[in-house]
Parts: C-alpha cells; sequence; structure tokens
C-alpha cells in the first residue's frame, strides 16, 4: 500500500449570462511546482461538473514531469482542450468543475482566479493554495520481464518481442513501453490496460543496421509516465541480441 497525494482544484472558465454565478468573463490558472531537489511525476485529469445536480464527464489521466523545483500552470485553455480531446460534450463556452491531481509527492498546487465585468476588464483577483488528501493507494507496477534465462534478447519475425508485466496490486492504464536503439533510434509501442498479474507481449521492430555486428537496446515501461505507480526504480532494462 503506497500513499498517494491527491488535490481537487476548482477550477471556473468562460462568460456566464448570470445562470449559475453572476454575469461576467471567469479564468482560472492552477499553477503546480515541484518542492523537492528530484524529478517528480504526476497525473491529472478533469471532472466537469453540471448545473441542476447533473454530474458531468470526467476525462482520462495524463502524466506530467517536473524537474527539481520546476513549475507549471494548468490555464484554462489547458482544461478545455482536455475536455474536448475525451469527447466530452460541453454546451456553450462556460465551464466550470475541477481538476484532480495525483502525485506520489506532496507538491505545491495554488490556483489563481480572476474575473471580469461585461467591459473585460478584471475586477477581482483571488489566489487559493490547495491542501492535499491523503489515500492508501493499491498501486499498480509495471516491469519488463526477461525470459527464463534472464536475458531480453527475444526475436520474431524481426521483431523484439517485449514482455510488459504488472506486479503490483492495483490495475494499470494504458501506457507506453519505449525501446531505445541507442544512435538507432527510439521506438515507442502502446501498451493495453494491465490487471494485477497480467502481462503482454509487445512486438517492436528493430531498425535497419541494429546489428553492427550486435545490436543493443534499453527497454522503458510507463515511459511517458501516464501511470501512478508503487515502484519506478524497475522500469529499465538493458539487453543485447548477439549477432
Amino acid at each position: 500500500m503506497n500513499v498517494t497525494y491527491q488535490y481537487a482544484v476548482k477550477f471556473v472558465y468562460g462568460e456566464s449570462k448570470g445562470d449559475v454565478v453572476a454575469p461576467g468573463v471567469y479564468w482560472t490558472a492552477i499553477n503546480v511546482h515541484n518542492p523537492t531537489y528530484s524529478k517528480a511525476g504526476f497525473r491529472k485529469k478533469v471532472a466537469v461538473a453540471l448545473p441542476n445536480e447533473k454530474p458531468g464527464c470526467v476525462t482520462r489521466f495524463s502524466g506530467c514531469h517536473l524537474g527539481p523545483d520546476e513549475a507549471l500552470e494548468i490555464d484554462c485553455k489547458d482544461i478545455f482542450r482536455h475536455v474536448k480531446e475525451s469527447q466530452c460534450k460541453v454546451k456553450g463556452g462556460f465551464l466550470k468543475g475541477f481538476v484532480v491531481i495525483e502525485s506520489e509527492i506532496e507538491l505545491d498546487v495554488v490556483a489563481v482566479y480572476t474575473a471580469a465585468g461585461r467591459d473585460k476588464q478584471v475586477e477581482t483577483l483571488h489566489t487559493e493554495r490547495v491542501s492535499p488528501r491523503r489515500r492508501e493507494a493499491c498501486l499498480p507496477d509495471l516491469v519488463p520481464v526477461p525470459d527464463e534465462n534472464g536475458f531480453f534478447c527475444r526475436i520474431k519475425d524481426r521483431k523484439l518481442i517485449v514482455t510488459v508485466k504488472n506486479q503490483g496490486c492495483g490495475s494499470a492504464g494504458p501506457s507506453i513501453t519505449e525501446v531505445d536503439f541507442f544512435s538507432h533510434g527510439k521506438i515507442s509501442v502502446p501498451t493495453p490496460t494491465l490487471a494485477p498479474g497480467a502481462s503482454t507481449d509487445l512486438s517492436v521492430p528493430i531498425p535497419d543496421r541494429c546489428f553492427d555486428p550486435d545490436c543493443s537496446f534499453r527497454i522503458t515501461v510507463n515511459a511517458t509516465g501516464t501511470v501512478v505507480e508503487s515502484d519506478v526504480s524497475n522500469n529499465v532494462a538493458n539487453g543485447i541480441c548477439i549477432g
């Protein structure tokens, strides 16, 4: 069991005619800062709230990374883009709900709210530091799996066969597996959802001239950090196919 930090950040965006909130134009900017001295990964999704006590759609999680002391901003255009990419139906140009952020470490999350009247000049500005909730979560753990002899070179029909297993206790959503053939380029392969204990075989094309005379490579599972795992130290494995 791992402790996950979750932030539910309220957002309001667009022009209101006065049906739900006061007439005017509203903006939200969510700032996320990594206060640590190491790289930090987190994921985010958007939960749309509809009036008349109706639940809205929820987008899929997308992954982000921040280096030591780095920060980024999730603004209204980003929120609207995620909603649109998830094919959520939104009427008009007014949107509100929550941006949900999850991470394995505690982050600094600050929301900045501004509102303007009909003349589009800012009339109010408010900042809010969002506190995390701590929850215990049974997380997945994706790993590259060698053959019975401990090697990662398995070739079929001129393609490298890469086995990815979820050895964690939580389900892993779709992710990306990357194989770096070093000077011959990197190839990314979509990896399907894996239940706890499940595995999948991926076929990765081997670049031409990789055997010179041998073909070395590095496998990285969950390469984009989309899946929040219990352990990311076991995501990488090196292999070589003898020419």
